[in-house]
């Protein structure tokens, strides 16, 4: 379990890492706890996911809401709860989809409890960490793809409105997709899941016709109809 804590007070930052490695050892969980001391810091290299996201509101440089929004770009799945010394801040947070807030000072059996909601809804982590041609890191949830295109040495993750390039091969795509994805033809790679029909010699990957090879159509077609079919 990754923990975030991002707070400007290092005093605060201690205490709530204190608590979190109490709860973990309470509980026999793996927890690992990662400071941040300003939103500015944490929000602007955010290249590797948390589960967990204990941010607080009131920061300089870059506020906790601001922080969030950011984050919410290449991540939608961490669990965050906000901390904050006016509760009214914190009805904000539910624009980035927050779990929960704290208010100031926290206490250990508060934090307890919120972590006890966080950790039934933690994210289950089938991402993937993209590293962008021409720069920068994007971290994309497997179910957000609908398929993949090699084209000469790259390769673009199509998802429903954004494509991403990425400098690869084709080959080494398929392994780290794994299971719920399957090659129709040479050139294209489809995530099962965004499969809405079969007609002739295309499949539908929403509103998209893909061409399927001859070669791999049996191969295919079976592998569609296990997924469907609760086998994959």
């Amino acid at each position: 379990m990754r923990v975030a804590i991002v707070d400007d007070d290092e005093k605060q930052r201690k205490q709530l890492r204190d608590y979190v490695e109490k709860y973990a050892s309470e509980k026999s969980l793996d927890a690992v706890c990662f400071e941040f001391d300003s939103g500015l810091n944490f929000a602007s290299d955010y290249t590797e996911p948390y589960d967990i996201i204990l941010l607080d509101i009131e920061m300089p440089l870059m506020d906790g809401l601001t922080a969030a929004e950011y984050v919410r770009r290449t991540d939608g799945e961490a669990v965050i709860i906000f901390i904050t010394h006016m509760a009214q801040y914190a009805i904000k947070g539910y624009e980035v989809d927050a779990l929960d807030f704290m208010v100031k000072p926290v206490t250990y059996f508060n934090l307890a409890a919120k972590l006890n909601r966080a950790v039934k809804v933690l994210p289950r982590r089938n991402i993937l960490k993209l590293d962008i041609a021409g720069g920068g890191t994007q971290i994309i949830p497997l179910k957000d793809i609908y398929y993949v295109e090699g084209s000469n040495q790259y390769v673009i993750y199509h998802t429903l409105d954004r494509e991403f390039k990425v400098h690869t091969s084709l080959k080494a795509a398929e392994e780290k997709l794994g299971r719920g994805f399957a090659r129709c033809n040479n050139s294209f790679i489809v995530n099962l899941s965004h499969v809405s029909s079969i007609t002739g010699n295309d499949v539908y990957v929403g509103k998209v016709p893909l061409p399927i090879s001859r070669a791999r159509k049996k191969d295919f077609v079976s592998g569609v109809n296990r997924y469907f079919g609760g086998l994959s």
